[in-house]
């Protein structure tokens, strides 16, 4: 059976079998057979009235509704086509495969190719038509018509005209297959190459032969008269050889000889004088003409000569167009215009590509066009290169392309895909666009080691001394380890047991974007630092932590459809990221997904009916996927771009359309069914400003009605898209990059937030309304010289803005007020953090060159001074009055700690001072530095800060310090795992274990000695233990490691891999912990992740 359909009633079945009957089926039983064609019948189509069939004998019938009578026959032939039809029937009587009927009409495709309307008196018009099966090669464009010749497998040879009418106008069977074919320079004559080694030369308008030979055994691979008057003909075949005719008088007078594999292309010069051939081997190799005698030309001439035809895809022209890790057989042709600027290419991936000539340099960029299946076997310019023509091999289809020519930039939508291997922007990138755009997360996710190896033993590792200790001790009591202070008296006695997470200081905006959102109303914000959720109650102050991440969260999104209130979903960085969706109000996760997108998630956005979850990611092809987020399914995914996407968003009236934007990126996409369908952006000169715009680097996205899309530019212009094409450009809506839009799905006002200097009319956040023309500027007011806005969020009359340098602003819209709601650190590692010997205030030291202080009770900052460079440590005087800075240049500064005024710096070293500490008398200041030094200076001189003594012999950098009690003695721990002690000014090293084990020490942050074994974990191999500090009742002690775990311990712990409570947060390394002075809060430092956690004691 090779057809089958349905009548009118359900159970009746029709069959159209291979023997020419049609089977009539009642349910599975057999009723009766009818005769219907001689040969099998291929296609059947039923309608009220009857039914149509098609045959392989080339008839199609028509019949009554019971399939008993034929009521008319049609004979596909050439005497039945109607007058106008256009093209003809290359034999009569060709296979039918389809058939239809409608309209009065029965539309019929046959085996040959052909697609002809049959009108029910009788007349057939042809509508399309192609070769049958078997691959083309063979293709020719005519010297001065709009037509083509074409030969394939299928043994025939067609004349087809592309000018208006796309038509057959003439036809020819041939004895064999053919493989090349040419027209003469005046286009009256075809030569065509065939597969058996022969070929014919024939007359143009009635392809009747006018001379044929048969010198060779292998496929003709390409056959080329010379120029003007065409006295040669050249002709390549497998045989490895070029054979050179005269045509006047029909002789072989010279063969080209030297390939070593099979000829594939052959080009002559203007002049008729030289030859220029590829073989299989990767050869272009050049003969004089017609003798064929072998020449060698240097690449630089090659380049000035004035060819006739370029067809070649070898040498140092072309270099570029072969795809990364192609094979030699991958492009199959090319073409060159008659200009020499654009060169057309065709491959075996099924894409037709535009280079622009000469083709240098490898993976050059491209223009690329999909339509062939598989391969495409040949391409070649028209007579006034306004047209390409590509033929595909196995598809048997001839594909005419439109071609545009420079300058002439129409509405015209073209449907190119664009290589991007040229990403330089016009002018370069804005440092901070640049910045992201190669930003490598792969360095920030966890368990790298923070600081260097010098190839000291882990202290887990070493062997230890044990000390001879007498049966019977008679002397008295060992003073303490470390001395107690007063300031915990306030607190209940006892030791410090457990950790909660009360608040964290910072938000992550220096590398992300629309991450900061309004809940219930504006009356609660969401957004996150580190690897934390914060949800944030604005009456009260109050944070909530969602912790379930296992790095770094970079994207934040909130579902705003009805159904899913509070529904939140973020995004982390990792090897394997996942996507955690959760619910705010519980911090319940609702769903994880992970296993597709590696590196890390960059952009998450729910669909309009919040049920489809759309993620990006930032491996090497920046892949985007839509998720049904509920049962974690995957609905779709897709190569997104060659270079960095920033932002993927849905519609907000939609669950399958969805747009992206990135470097020099901007792409619709559609879901359909399991597969995500995208078109590029298409710049046009339609609109206002769209003159001559090229496509720049997007980072933000906001939309409008009607299908409007708008993105925002590096350059600060906006770029309005109807569908996918430019309709018109908003100049400088931003003066800088607009990193964000956020579209107010109640009003469709949108509001942008960019890269700005604060000024009088100016502002970095701009309210607009629905069509993009008018705005209303805010300032921040936030004492930047320049205000970098990553995210914007409006709810109710008030503006929230998330930016670069970590602070939380709400603007409210009526009189432009704008409060601070929350300070961080901006981007730069931190590492030094100090507590306040009597209140509860910590300073925090970090890279992004500032010193702050914050109040653990109030949760407020209540000062910031810039220093002038990174800073990697910090220290209260042992009364508050002054703080010390240690920078990472070399230099350390003090401050006043009242308005952080300097009293006095100084510079002795040239590498980071990564800890800093004053004695508790308060008289020394030590300095410890990377170049393995420990430094005294005197402070009761005054400002000069005379140095009196430093460390001698540490074996390597020194990275924590901490003062005895009486201030004699002070504790170095150093790279190399080694804690020494050393007196105080003198720097002589004190060796004798007796002494050091009677010292009170003020403090200890050491994470070295037998004390504290106990903290080193198991697989701390590959990264450190950072810091350490004891809590002031002595029995409590917090550590702070390259995991991103803050640990609690009890103090000493001598033994190894002691049992202790962790606590997370913090993304990846933890580089300092301290308690406050009255030990009622913890503080923890994350590096990379900027933030300060504040965690309450128990």
């Amino acid at each position: 059976m090779t057809c089958a359909t349905f009548g009118k009633s359900p159970e009746i079945t029709y069959t159209g079998g291979a023997n020419g009957q049609v089977y009539i089926w009642q349910d599975v039983t057999l009723m009766k057979t009818v005769k219907a064609h001689e040969g099998p019948c291929f296609a059947m189509h039923s309608l009220d009235k009857g039914f149509v069939t098609g045959g392989k004998d080339g008839i199609v019938g028509l019949w009554d509704d019971s399939f008993e009578r034929c009521l008319k026959t049609y004979a596909i032939k050439r005497t039945s086509l109607s007058q106008n039809s256009r093209g003809m029937l290359v034999q009569d009587s060709p296979g039918v495969r389809s058939v239809i009927l409608g309209h009065g009409h029965i539309l019929v495709g046959t085996k040959n190719g052909d697609i002809m309307e049959i009108e029910k008196s009788g007349p057939i018009n042809i509508l399309v038509q192609g070769h049958k099966e078997g691959e083309i090669w063979g293709l020719a464009t005519h010297p001065s018509a709009e037509r083509i010749a074409t030969v394939s497998d299928d043994k025939t040879l067609r004349v087809w005209d592309i000018g208006t009418q796309h038509s057959l106008l003439n036809s020819r069977i041939l004895k064999s297959a053919a493989r090349a074919c040419g027209f003469s320079p005046d286009g009256k004559a075809i030569a065509v190459g065939f597969k058996d080694g022969s070929f014919a030369v024939v007359n143009a308008d009635t392809l009747e032969d006018i001379v044929s030979f048969h010198h060779r055994k292998e496929n003709i691979s390409d056959i080329k008269f010379s120029p003007d008057p065409g006295k040669y003909l050249a002709v390549s075949s497998h045989d490895n050889f070029v054979d050179i005719y005269n045509v006047m008088s029909s002789k072989r007078v010279g063969t080209c000889k030297g390939s070593s594999s099979y000829v594939t292309h052959v080009d002559w010069d203007k002049r008729g004088k030289l030859i220029m051939t590829n073989s299989g081997a990767k050869e272009q190799l050049f003969f004089e003409a017609p003798r064929g005698k072998r020449q060698t030309v240097r690449n630089q001439e090659i380049e000035k000569m004035d060819w006739d035809s370029w067809t070649c895809v070898l040498g140092n022209t072309c270099e570029g167009v072969w795809p990364p890790k192609s094979d030699v057989t991958d492009v199959n042709a090319s073409s060159l215009t008659t200009d020499g600027r654009i060169l057309a290419t065709g491959d075996d991936f099924g894409f037709v590509k535009l280079f622009e000539y000469p083709v240098k340099g490898k993976n050059a960029k491209y223009k690329k066009y999909v339509g062939h299946s598989a391969h495409v076997t040949n391409v070649r310019w028209n007579k006034d290169d306004s047209k390409l023509v590509s033929v595909g091999g196995a598809d048997t289809s001839i594909m005419v392309w439109s071609h545009r020519q420079a300058g002439e930039r129409s509405n015209a939508k073209g449907n190119s895909d664009d290589s991007d291997t040229d990403s330089e922007e016009e002018g370069g990138y804005d440092s901070d666009v640049q910045r992201e755009k190669n930003i490598d997360y792969m360095t920030k996710t966890y368990a790298t080691n923070l600081r260097e190896n010098v190839g000291g033993v882990k202290p887990h590792l070493q062997e230890n001394e044990e000390e001879e200790k007498p049966a019977v001790s008679r002397g008295a009591m060992k003073p303490p380890k470390v001395k107690q202070t007063d300031g915990t008296a306030k607190r209940k006695k006892g030791a410090i047991t457990d950790l909660s997470l009360d608040y964290i200081f910072g938000y992550r905006g220096f590398d992300c974007r629309n991450n900061l959102h309004y809940l219930h109303d504006g009356a609660d914000i969401v957004y996150h630092a580190a690897g934390a959720g914060i949800v944030e109650n604005l009456a009260s102050g109050n944070q909530s932590f969602y912790l379930e991440h296992t790095d770094d969260i970079i994207c934040l999104t909130v579902n705003q459809h009805p159904k899913f209130k509070n529904v939140i979903a973020t995004g982390q960085i990792g090897a394997t990221p996942a996507v955690n969706v959760w619910d705010a109000s519980t911090k319940q996760t609702l769903s994880i997904i992970r296993g597709f997108h590696t590196k890390g998630v960059c952009s998450v956005h729910f669909s309009a009916t919040g049920k489809h979850l759309l993620t990006v990611g930032i491996d090497d092809d920046h892949c985007v996927a839509v998720w049904r987020w509920q049962d974690g399914t995957k609905v779709a995914t897709s190569v997104g771009h060659t270079s960095r996407i920033f932002v993927g968003e849905f519609r907000p009236d939609s669950d399958s359309q969805f747009v992206t934007v990135g470097a020099k990126h901007v792409k619709f996409w559609n879901l359909a069914g399991s597969q995500l369908l995208g078109k590029k952006g298409v710049m046009t000169n339609a609109g206002q400003g769209t003159q001559d715009v090229k496509m720049q680097t997007m980072l933000s996205l906001a939309f409008g009605a009607d299908n409007v899309t708008y993105t925002g530019a590096m350059s600060g212009d906006v770029y309005v898209w109807k569908e996918n094409l430019l309709q018109r450009v908003v100049n400088k809506a931003h003066n800088g990059p607009v990193f964000s839009m956020y579209t107010t799905l109640r009003d469709g006002l949108i509001v942008t937030g960019g890269k700005e200097k604060p000024s009088k009319d100016g502002g970095a956040v701009k309210l607009w309304d629905q069509e993009l023309k008018r705005c209303r500027a805010f300032g921040l007011e936030s004492g930047h010289k320049v205000d970098v806005v990553r995210s914007v969020c409006r709810a109710k009359g008030k503006i929230l803005v998330g930016t670069k340098e970590s602070e939380i602003i709400e603007i409210g819209e009526k009189n432009g007020a704008t409060n601070i709601l929350m300070n961080g650190h901006a981007e730069g590692e931190m590492w030094g953090l100090a507590a306040h010997p009597t209140k509860g205030h910590v300073a925090s030291a970090s890279d992004d060159g500032t010193v702050r202080i914050w109040d653990t009770g109030n949760k407020t900052m209540l000062h910031r001074a810039s220093v002038g460079s990174a800073a990697r440590s910090v220290a209260y005087s042992n009364d508050g009055e002054r703080l010390a800075v240690g920078l990472k240049n070399g230099e350390f500064i003090v401050l006043v700690t009242a308005t952080l005024k300097v009293w006095a710096k100084k510079r002795d070293r040239h590498k980071s001072i990564d800890d800093i500490r004053f004695s508790p008398d308060g008289k020394i200041l030590a300095v410890g530095s990377a170049e393995g030094t420990v430094d005294f200076y005197d402070l009761t001189q005054g400002q000069s800060l005379q140095r009196v003594g430093y460390c001698k012999g540490i074996p390597s950098y020194v990275f924590q310090l901490d003062f005895s009690a009486d201030s004699k003695y002070i504790e170095v721990g150093t790279g190399a795992y080694e804690r020494l002690v050393y007196e105080v000014p003198a720097g002589n090293q004190v060796k004798n274990n007796e002494v050091i084990g009677k010292i009170t020490w003020d403090s200890w942050t050491s994470v070295l000695g037998q004390e504290v074994i106990g903290i080193w974990p198991r697989n701390s191999d590959k990264a450190d233990v950072n810091t350490a500090h004891l809590a002031h009742t002595c029995n409590a002690l917090a550590t702070g490691d390259d995991f991103g775990y803050v640990k609690l311990f009890e103090f000493p712990t001598p033994q190894k891999f002691a049992p202790h409570k962790k606590y997370v947060g913090h993304s990846a390394h933890v580089t300092n912990v301290r308690f406050t002075s009255n030990d009622r809060y913890l503080v923890s430092a994350g590096g990379d992740d900027c933030c300060l956690f504040v965690w309450k004691t128990h």
